[in-house]
């Protein structure tokens, strides 16, 4: 009957919708607008750097190979990251990491994915997860969590530093082992 025909109608509609965001996600303009009435919600960059300042002073900068931000959350999902933390004391933290996430809410990161970090004062840092908790200003290494500095090498499952890892306290089978001198 009737009512068959319009489900039929219906479904093809939500089917075209679905083909219309996706098309629009992949092929999404360098200068996007967020009120476009049939666009997604979804703002794409390429090589878009993303930064936070506290008092006039850069706190950290990440520059992705592409960023994405959701327009409804501001959210922002990044893939193939570079990027630096700064301590107030002029030391920096080098980073790399596969793909990272920001919550705009409360400005805290994560990224994942073959993390390589390397610290300005001559420490090295590797873990399956960094995150940065921006309201303590917190550095977390998570996921065998591995800082080389010196002659020290630090294992654990959590790794945490308020200094870019120059003091850091472990959690979850920590271990400190004292090298030979170099």
């Amino acid at each position: 009957g009737l009512m068959t025909h319009k489900k039929m109608i219906y479904g093809g509609a939500a089917v075209f919708l679905l083909g219309l965001i996706i098309w629009a996600i992949v092929t999404v303009p360098e200068t996007p607008s967020p009120d476009a009435p049939s666009g997604p919600r979804i703002m794409s960059y390429e090589n878009n750097t993303i930064h936070e300042e506290r008092d006039g002073r850069t706190v950290w900068t990440l520059t992705a190979k592409r960023v994405n931000v959701d327009i409804d959350t501001n959210d922002t999902t990044m893939q193939g990251i570079e990027g630096t933390f700064y301590s107030a004391d002029g030391r920096t933290l080098a980073l790399q990491a596969d793909e990272g996430h920001m919550d705009s809410a409360t400005r805290n990161i994560v990224l994942t994915g073959s993390i390589e970090a390397t610290t300005s004062d001559g420490a090295s840092l590797r873990a399956q997860e960094l995150k940065w908790t921006s309201a303590e200003g917190v550095l977390t290494a998570e996921g065998d969590a591995e800082i080389t500095r010196d002659d020290i090498c630090a294992t654990g499952d959590r790794i945490a530093s308020t200094d870019e890892f120059q003091r850091f306290t472990i959690t979850g089978n920590a271990r400190v082992e004292k090298g030979g001198a170099k």
